[in-house]
């Protein structure tokens, strides 16, 4: 006989889904390079399987169908994991090597198809298990302290102490165990053999696998993703999420990336260089300088670049006093400087292909950057290079850069673009291909690949005059918060690797959207309104949609003020769902449910139009998201009471899911990267006003009893 109900069962359901969801996240994150689009694509797919596991529970009514969805959980986690794992084998792809947008979509789909599909089963399993007043909403509260839980426990005890396929491990036997304590069957202990064996197979095979024809030399996890050290033949290479950050040795690349903007400075004493290999130490102490300060933000990346480091010079340059290595976030060190300045800031990073990394392309990193840079001073970064035509993807990927300098910068150069290098100053920049020949020459520095020819190809007149011309044909800026460069980048991305749907999808004017969304809602008008039950189904609809939407701003909008998220996930998501819990905590009995239903809609559309103003402040997000995880989980429980028994709760709560799956989609693929958070928060208010008016207009005309129902 099994055991009577009990709050902590409904708790864990919450706990373990909102873990496995930031886990199968960060896999993800680490298998298709850390894009941002994963996180829209995977919480979406996640979204909408478990809302179709949710409507597909109610028809399930055996006895022990609860209990054993606690073991199917178990016995579908790791193998989740590591179906996730495998998928750059199985597509038979190079480290560093870009997922295509379409086998992104169609991996994630089938990956998390039978894990979400448990996990929504499992709510309507819950609520036909309860049998109390009101058990949907209390469910949804309970599941939603549970998940709030998961993201606590995640953010200050799991990440970066515990790997994902150990979380998934002790996620299973937890749950194993929960199935037993509440089924009181001790034979459902035997079942914990699947999740052990596909752990200890995974351990003793994973190294040689996953990196098929390289020698592994390190692996491990920071709270900022999945690090790894190869080597492949006598090059080793560093990964972070799956993403090259820089091979070693590699000495053309070392040599150009500091010798050539060096040479534009006629004496550079202190330098600032934000990322990259520490190989480069080595080509800087080459020169009379006095200090250089080196940034990463991540420090097991610094760990495992200084193993890698093998010649006596590069050991030598690392312990150098000159030589200071900063464990930071480039922007906040930047910002935090006070009585020092920089004759060169060398900005060796990747093209902004993440939200993470255009941090550093925008308007707002290059005051900063110009803040910090003495009078001569000289920035210099790269962008995409091609040695041909320069195609419409990458013109608007390089300008938006090239124009956000020319707003902040009076003095910038570019080269030819088959070496895509810009260079921003206060003063003139002397580009003179015999003066910086002769001035290279002078130093008489000893190197073996880069040549005082390069910049007379670099800074040919036809080549120079060629890039500005086609860099000044478009006139978009790229800013923290509309990000241009990393949508252009996207289009990129999508250009080469075959994704032409993505890359037409991508070109949508806000005219078009904006029709799109008034022709959908006027069709929709004549089927909704005066009708309660459809009334009511879209007003959950959006409060899903509003709900995602205003996390995933939040994660985003964390992504660009701080430059990591994986962390930041778990505390937005117990916040967001401690919301949820207050919410429908406060509203679990109330009297008039519909008239609370229009004032929570009315709530909603005042977060989204005051956030406008407030979410470019990091301790503004925090509140935005708490108060926005009240607002959706009083909505879910006042529209369940007003539905009373016509309604279903499981039915709700897929209308809600299928809500946040829209807003999760349409929010980053589409609306923040082409239009900016600030749209994204103003049609979260356009949708909410609509599903307000519809409920409003339930009233009947002289009557207000209705209000009481």
């Amino acid at each position: 006989m099994m055991r009577a109900p009990s709050p902590y069962l409904f708790i864990l359901m919450g706990t373990t889904s909102l873990l496995l969801q930031i886990t199968v996240l960060r896999l993800l994150l680490a298998t298709f390079s850390g894009n941002e689009l994963d996180i829209g694509i995977t919480l979406s797919f996640w979204l909408i399987y478990v809302g179709i596991g949710s409507y597909a529970g109610k028809r399930i009514s055996f006895n022990r169908a609860f209990c054993l969805s606690f073991v199917f959980i178990a016995l579908l986690t790791l193998p989740t994991a590591l179906a996730i794992k495998t998928v750059r084998v199985l597509l038979s792809l190079e480290p560093g090597e870009a997922v295509s947008f379409v086998d992104t979509v169609l991996s994630t789909a089938l990956i998390l198809l039978p894990l979400c599909f448990i996990i929504g089963i499992q709510f309507p399993l819950a609520v036909s298990y309860a049998g109390t007043v009101n058990p949907a909403g209390r469910i949804y509260g309970l599941e939603s302290l549970g998940a709030f839980c998961g993201g606590i426990l995640f953010t200050f005890l799991i990440s970066s102490r515990i790997s994902a396929l150990e979380l998934c491990l002790v996620l299973s036997l937890i749950n194993i165990a929960a199935a037993v304590y509440f089924s009181r069957r001790k034979l459902i202990l035997l079942s914990i053999i699947v999740p052990i064996f596909f752990y200890v197979i995974f351990h003793a095979s994973a190294p040689s696998f996953l990196w098929r024809g390289a020698q592994v030399v390190r692996v491990g996890e920071s709270r900022l993703g999945e690090i790894a050290a190869i080597t492949i033949g006598k090059q080793s290479s560093i990964y972070a999420n799956g993403q090259l950050v820089f091979s070693y040795p590699d000495a053309q690349t070392e040599e150009m990336s500091i010798h050539f903007p060096m040479t534009l400075h006629p004496s550079p004493k202190d330098i600032l260089v934000i990322g990259g290999s520490p190989g480069i130490f080595r080509e800087l102490l080459k020169y009379q300088v006095a200090r250089v300060d080196f940034i990463e933000l991540d420090p097991k990346i610094i760990d495992f670049s200084l193993e890698l480091l093998k010649s006596p010079e590069d050991l030598n340059a690392v312990q150098d006093s000159r030589i200071h290595i900063i464990i930071q976030d480039g922007r906040r060190f930047i910002k935090s400087l006070r009585n020092r300045t920089y004759d060169m800031l060398i900005l060796n990073l990747p093209q902004p292909s993440t939200a993470s990394i255009n941090r550093f392309y925008t308007i707002e990193f290059f005051r900063e950057a110009r803040n910090v840079l003495k009078k001569d001073g000289i920035l210099t970064m790269h962008m995409p290079r091609s040695a041909g035509y320069m195609g419409k993807s990458m013109q608007t990927a390089s300008a938006s850069i090239y124009n956000s300098l020319l707003s902040v910068f009076p003095h910038v150069e570019v080269t030819s673009q088959e070496y895509g290098l810009l260079f921003s100053s206060d003063t003139q920049i002397n580009n003179d291909a015999d003066l910086l020949k002769r001035r290279y020459m002078e130093r008489g520095l000893p190197v073996r690949y880069f040549h005082s020819y390069i910049f007379r190809d670099a800074f040919s007149p036809f080549g120079v005059n060629y890039v500005k011309q086609r860099l000044s044909e478009i006139k978009s800026v790229n800013t923290d918060f509309q990000p241009s460069a990393y949508l252009f980048n996207l289009m990129l991305w999508a250009e080469i690797h075959g994704g032409k749907s993505l890359h037409h999808f991508l070109q949508i004017k806000r005219w078009q959207l904006l029709g799109t969304i008034i022709i959908i809602l006027s069709f929709l008008s004549p089927f909704l309104f005066r009708h309660r039950k459809r009334v009511i189904s879209f007003s959950i609809f959006t409060t899903g949609f509003s709900g995602i939407s205003f996390l995933l701003i939040a994660i985003l909008a964390c992504q660009s003020l701080h430059g990591y998220v994986y962390e930041m996930i778990g505390i937005l998501s117990a916040l967001f769902m401690i919301g949820l819990w207050a919410g429908t905590a406060v509203s679990g009995t109330l009297q008039k449910p519909l008239r609370t239903l229009l004032l929570l809609d009315m709530s909603c559309i005042l977060l989204a139009v005051s956030s406008v103003f407030l979410f470019q402040e990091s301790g503004s997000l925090y509140v935005i998201v708490f108060v926005a995880g009240i607002l959706c989980g009083a909505q879910f429980s006042a529209a369940n009471l007003s539905a009373g028994e016509s309604m279903s709760g499981s039915r709700l709560y897929a209308l809600d899911l299928f809500g946040s799956f829209v807003g999760a989609l349409i929010s980053t693929l589409i609306i923040i990267p082409l239009f900016g958070i600030p749209t994204a928060l103003v049609l979260i208010g356009v949708i909410k006003t609509f599903s307000a008016a519809m409920i409003f207009n339930l009233r009947p005309v002289h009557t207000s009893r209705y209000w009481a129902r």
